[in-house]
């Protein structure tokens, strides 16, 4: 039944993309891209997290993706004794045709299976109520993460990839922006322990969130 709903996913999210394509290139209006610092220079530190690692993407994926830019970093926290992954695919337009992939598509094809996946509220590190995300919890060679991902478009922030895509025609009307960016946080669940990676993951989460905002916004 999963894998129907998410076929059913892939088909509705690849009809939206082609019918807004066509939309966009028939409407006369001049799009604002808006200036973002590049992501490399995003903050090395959050908190008790310190940079241990920047990884470029290979050459294949960012054939396929084409972002406009990206960053994939790791963090450690001493605190925490704990590592996480940092991952953010940001395109300036989605009239080009170019957009992030969910990574309910790209993850399986890099030989991740899927142990369940659930859309869960963002409590912030202030206590407030943050936006609704993707918990996705994977698995491969034995090895288990808990990945939280979302994506930013302006101001506005989505679980949903399909919605992510409706929303981009009104933010193009009423914005004249159809910038989007996906976020990704990944969190290795250390000797299986599903409960401290999902806590660690989303601490993290929390803590960067406020940051990624203000960049993109």
């Amino acid at each position: 039944m999963s894998r129907i709903l998410k076929n059913r996913s892939v088909l509705l999210a690849s009809l939206v993309l082609l019918g807004q394509i066509g939309v966009y290139y028939s409407i006369a209006m001049r799009e604002t891209t808006p200036t973002i610092r590049a992501w490399d220079e995003f903050s090395r530190k959050i908190r008790d997290w310190d940079t241990v690692a920047d990884f470029p993407l290979e050459s294949e994926v960012l054939a396929a993706l084409s972002p406009d830019d990206y960053l994939s970093r790791n963090y450690a926290s001493s605190e925490q004794h704990a590592v996480v992954n940092l991952a953010v695919v940001s395109f300036n337009t989605r009239r080009s045709g170019h957009a992030p992939h969910s990574p309910t598509w790209c993850l399986p094809g890099a030989g991740w299976k899927e142990v369940s996946s659930r859309v869960v509220p963002l409590r912030l590190a202030d206590g407030a109520s943050g936006p609704a995300v993707n918990e996705y919890v994977i698995e491969k060679d034995g090895e288990r993460q808990i990945v939280v991902y979302w994506y930013h478009q302006g101001g506005r922030v989505v679980a949903n990839e399909t919605m992510a895509q409706l929303y981009a025609m009104p933010d193009m009307i009423l914005h004249r922006r159809t910038d989007t960016a996906l976020v990704r946080i990944s969190s290795p669940a250390v000797r299986g322990d599903l409960d401290r990676a999902r806590q660690i993951a989303f601490q993290f989460a929390a803590e960067a969130f406020p940051l990624i905002q203000d960049r993109i916004r």
